[in-house]
């Protein structure tokens, strides 16, 4: 199904069971798309689901100008509005966790509970990713005063980063230089952290912040990287089944 936001098509996979039932809504990390969550939706029974791919991923169309997590967590809102859904739980991984706690922030009423994996939304700048920056913004100053080529800073980004056009680009640096710490003491619905030991581009000390400033919160720890949640996704589904029941 094809839903209309800031003229950008996105797409989203909504199967209503029936009205009565609960809602669980999925939302992806950053470069993903409706496929992360694909395979629990369909062993679900018994609720309503809708996936959606966050623009410019999977068959969604791409932002005409730059956006950010508030633009990303509005075109959610609209999203429910249009297809007529007031309470969702939420299941998200990464940036859409960035997402879900800008939601869950703003709108006490929408969300019942949340299961969160790899959520982002910490800021987080190592001495080693402070002296990327640095290196970073050096060399493209070398690159005004063209003693430098530009197309040596494609190399210097982020994976993620470097394959992004320019005006996704600028979208990108809107999402990860926002720090929504300040956020998680409005939450107010249970939270459940899924984590795996060895995730580093969202390390588990992050779940320790969470635990301190969301008033309900639980944290499940197991083996994995940031990805835990398919690695692990025996384990996950049955997390996600015991805590929605």
């Amino acid at each position: 199904m094809i839903f209309n936001y800031k003229n950008v098509e996105i797409y989203f996979e909504y199967t209503c069971v029936n009205v009565e039932n609960p809602t669980i809504l999925f939302l992806h990390g950053w470069g993903g798309s409706t496929k992360s969550f694909e395979i629990f939706r369909n062993k679900l029974e018994g609720f309503n689901t809708i996936l959606v791919d966050f623009p410019p991923f999977g068959k969604s169309g791409s932002p005409k100008g730059e956006w950010d997590v508030k633009t990303y967590a509005n075109m959610i809102e609209c999203l429910l509005v249009y297809v007529n859904v007031c309470k969702v739980y939420i299941v998200a991984h990464s940036f859409g966790g960035r997402v879900s706690l800008e939601l869950a922030s703003k709108n006490k009423n929408l969300i019942l509970k949340m299961l969160l994996t790899g959520c982002a939304g910490i800021k987080k700048r190592s001495f080693k990713t402070k002296l990327k920056i640095i290196k970073y913004k050096f060399c493209k100053f070398l690159c005004r005063i063209k003693l430098k080529d530009y197309a040596s800073l494609k190399n210097m980004g982020s994976e993620d980063y470097v394959l992004l056009n320019e005006n996704m680009k600028k979208t990108f640096n809107n999402i990860v230089n926002y720090d929504q710490k300040h956020l998680l003491k409005k939450i107010k619905c249970p939270v459940l952290l899924f984590w795996g030991d060895k995730d580093k581009q969202t390390p588990f000390y992050f779940t320790k912040i969470f635990k301190r400033h969301i008033k309900d919160c639980g944290v499940i720890k197991t083996k994995g990287s940031h990805f835990a949640y398919l690695e692990n996704s025996g384990l996950f589904f049955k997390v996600l089944r015991t805590f929605f029941s």
